[in-house]
């Protein structure tokens, strides 16, 4: 068994330091800007200052070196608005004025819906943009960075990936020997330069994205390094025809021996055509670079341009030829390319030894679950475990398709012959009844005329009074052919709207995808999880020690469209009592606060219909955590009755709960490991302390995340000089105070090459290794062994229904995840 497995990241050498460089912002410059702010908007608030988020973007894409660009507010001191770890050439500071005018007019003057007098004032205000208003405000300071205790100043998590790429740049890496020479493609991101498949000629690069991350309690920091490939478009299909553009498309331009910029191509709705996004383009001609060809071409043409011009592919692209290349960096190559990254980063005292995570074992943590509904001892069973999750004594399943079509028809009774099998007949003496029908299809399949939407919520109505409402539960599977059967005007979205108004979930197959039995199968199981049934429960064989815990899944919904407006944050809470088979759902915006999983996807669907959307996720986003965990601390839990709640903490999380943040952490006062006295549970600006010792509330905090690092494992036995070969992990591995998940690789060829082949000898070849999750115990009670809650926790995550391998999230994450799919954006 492999006991260890070694993160792709580097502990950092203490002690290092480095010069920053400041630029002051001159106070007539923000007097003018806040006064044009003002007048764009009546209402502006002082307090929230200028829109200088998409200013900072410009910058960071268009100027090496920056690592931060301060807010500009009345009342802001701005001696230090810029921070670079360069200093400040006169280019530089010609470049920053010209990025300033170009956020300006993007703001003020070609912005939809400017007055004539706003955007005269912007133009006026871009005529008095000159280099020499910053001669005299530079400033620059020495900041110690790395810390003997392991922690760092907080300009290293900006200042350190500079550092490591600059230090990087041009260097030359050796891989199966291949030689890969190391460019800037974006800001803390280096690539290979581009490498090509002898037979096919189809080219990839290697990626690098560097950061600093810390864990929790302490803070402590590592430089983490992500490796993935970027695969680049052969050429296109047809040379002669106007490209279509379904999405943007970031052209990588090379524009020095070691550097690539890069200027998006988009569709421009002036001209009616394909071409370069303005504002990219404007910053790209500032340095002067070559001019660009037009857009057009490089779409039509994109191989006479490989020399100075690449296109990122993706699959599915349009208009594209299919890259041969495989996806994913194989964990032999993530070894080698680690180790000769760290010699070089050591060698400039950059980075001093590489961490190592150690396997926890506990037996009997595991739930004992079908993988099929004929796993039971007989239908019935399986139908008692139904009623059960579903809270119902009949259902109805439509199935949906063209009868008249051969392909599908046959697909349809594929579907129906599986529920009916894994339900069986209809008896009198059924617990529950279950009616199956197939129905065709007639037009509703078809594309809509475009995506307007006004076009989607007429045709979602027209739906709605021709199937009408149900008073069963009902749940429908479409025959929906793939996407690139609607070049616009997919009705998918729509039709899963529309379907839920009338009290139906909806679950779709695409006819390309009947390859075999298990895409029905899987299909047919998602269509039992949004009923209810999450999980096939094993009722003979026991289970963890904590399977009666309830657990709950903290989830925030982002972005979420309304008919009338639209709202930043949805905060809510799936409950799962696994024993019992019960899923419910709580969100504030509901018309009912706690509904079953299946209401709750009708819930979600009819949020876009609420001309008061925005008002109701306000008044739920408010302080979330706190009402929650005050509710559950007031139940009648005690220490062994217990409830355990799950939070993915991410930056949007951490926003409305800042508890959770590792910096929040490190204050914490703690009675003994994991234990803290209080949390705080309020949101970033307003926090809230609340103690749950002795409460029976348990909090476990997960990350799968850019923050969490990628891994690589031992060799093994037969691994050689000539022949590197690793060794597959999965289990519960301990770092510091942090636990780490690896499920169980499965037994497919893209995650068993993985640990024996690399890219430059199989560039065809997909390579896949399981995710790891860090979860960290936030809140246990005194008494409380860490390790029964994490492997707890972790085994939430291999009883999903409808996958046969384990899920990257604890299972009510992964429902509240799911529950997103009725979100209509119309």
């Amino acid at each position: 068994m492999n006991n260890k497995i070694y993160p792709l990241a580097y502990t950092l050498a203490p002690g290092q330091s480095c010069t920053l460089y400041y630029l002051g912002f001159p106070e007539h410059w923000k007097e003018a800007l806040l006064e044009i702010a003002r007048k764009n908007n009546p209402r502006f608030k002082d307090e929230y200052g200028l829109p200088t988020n998409a200013l900072k973007k410009l910058v960071e894409s268009w100027m090496e070196g920056i690592i931060a660009l301060a807010p500009l507010k009345k009342d802001s001191m701005d001696g230090q608005w810029l921070t670079s770890c360069y200093p400040y050439s006169e280019d530089d500071i010609r470049v920053l004025c010209e990025l300033i005018k170009v956020w300006v007019k993007g703001t003020y003057v070609t912005s939809p819906r400017i007055s004539p007098l706003v955007k005269k004032l912007a133009s006026d205000f871009c005529k008095e943009i000159k280099s020499d208003a910053f001669f005299d405000l530079q400033s620059s300071s020495s900041v110690c960075l790395t810390f003997e205790n392991g922690t760092v100043g907080e300009e290293a998590y900006q200042a350190v990936p500079l550092l490591v790429i600059n230090h990087l740049l041009g260097k030359e890496i050796i891989l199966h020997g291949q030689t890969l020479k190391l460019c800037y493609a974006t800001k803390n991101q280096l690539i290979s330069c581009p490498l090509s498949d002898p037979n096919s000629h189809h080219q990839y690069s290697f990626v690098f994205d560097f950061s600093v991350q810390t864990s929790p309690p302490k803070r402590k920091a590592l430089l983490l390094c992500q490796m993935s490939i970027r695969r680049w478009i052969p050429d296109s299909l047809k040379k002669d025809r106007e490209p279509i553009l379904k999405e943007n498309i970031n052209a990588h331009i090379k524009v020095g021996e070691n550097k690539y910029c890069q200027v998006q191509i988009a569709y421009n709705y002036n001209s009616k055509q394909v071409d370069w996004k303005e504002q990219d383009k404007e910053c790209y001609n500032i340095w002067g670079y070559d001019q660009l060809p037009p857009a057009k071409d490089v779409l039509s043409d994109p191989t006479a341009y490989t020399t100075h011009i690449i296109l990122p592919y993706k699959n599915g692209i349009w208009g594209m030829k299919k890259s041969k290349i495989g996806t994913g960096v194989s964990v032999v190559d993530k070894a080698s390319l680690y180790r000769s990254i760290f010699s070089l980063l050591k060698e400039r005292d950059i980075v001093c030894e590489q961490p190592v995570a150690t396997r926890v074992s506990l037996k009997k943590q595991k739930f004992s679950s079908f993988r099929h509904p004929q796993e039971y001892a007989n239908s019935e069973e399986f139908r008692q475990w139904v009623k059960k999750c579903a809270e119902t004594d009949e259902i109805n399943f439509e199935i949906y398709g063209l009868l008249n079509d051969p392909v599908q028809q046959e697909l349809l009774n594929q579907i129906q012959a599986k529920i009916e099998q894994d339900f069986g007949p209809n008896t009198q003496t059924s617990c529950m009844q279950i009616h199956c029908m197939c129905k065709d299809v007639g037009n509703l399949t078809d594309a809509m005329p475009d995506d307007r939407k006004e076009t989607k919520i007429q045709y979602c109505d027209e739906i709605v009074d021709a199937i009408g409402e149900t008073d069963v539960v009902t749940a429908c599977i479409f025959v929906l052919p793939g996407q690139d059967q609607y070049p616009k005007g997919d009705p998918k979205q729509v039709l899963r709207n529309a379907f839920a108004k009338t009290g139906r979930v909806v679950q779709f197959i695409t006819p390309e995808e009947n390859s075999g039995y298990s895409k029905i199968q899987n299909a047919v199981y998602d269509l039992y999880r949004q009923l209810g049934v999450v999980t096939l429960l094993d009722p003979t064989n026991n289970h963890p020690l904590l399977a009666n815990t309830p657990c709950i899944g903290m989830h925030l919904c982002t972005q979420v469209h309304g008919i009338a407006n639209k709202a930043q944050f949805l905060p809510l809470y799936v409950a799962v009592n696994i024993p019992e088979g019960k899923t419910r759902v709580y969100c504030d915006a509901f018309s009912k606060r706690g509904v079953s999983y299946r209401e709750a996807c009708l819930e979600m669907a009819k949020l876009f219909w609420d001309s008061n959307l925005e008002r109701r996720c306000v008044d739920a986003s408010r302080v979330p955590a706190k009402q929650k965990l005050i509710e559950l601390k007031n139940h009648s839990y005690d220490q062994e009755d217990g409830v355990l709640l799950v939070v993915q903490s991410d930056g949007t999380t951490r926003h409305l709960w800042g508890g959770i943040s590792d910096k929040e952490i490190g204050r914490y006062e703690i009675v003994e490991p994991y234990c803290p006295t209080e949390i705080n549970v309020g949101t970033s600006k307003n926090p809230h302390m609340l103690s749950l010792v002795n409460s029976g509330v348990r909090i476990i905090r997960i990350r799968s995340n850019q923050e969490v690092p990628d891994y690589y494992t031992d060799l093994s036995k037969k691994s050689t000089d000539e022949r590197l070969q690793l060794t597959s992990s999965s289990g519960i591995f301990q770092y510091g105070d942090v636990y780490w998940g690896i499920h169980e690789k499965p037994n497919d060829f893209q995650y068993t090459k993985s640990f024996t082949e690399s890219r430059i000898d199989h560039p065809k070849q997909r390579f896949a290794e399981k995710d790891m999750i860090e979860l960290y115990p936030l809140q246990l009670q005194p008494g409380d062994k860490a390790e029964h809650w994490v492997f707890y926790t972790n085994a939430l995550r291999h009883i999903p229904i409808q996958y046969d391998q384990s899920l990257v999230l604890p299972l009510p994450l992964h429902l509240a995840e799911g529950l997103e799919e009725y979100l209509f954006d119309a």
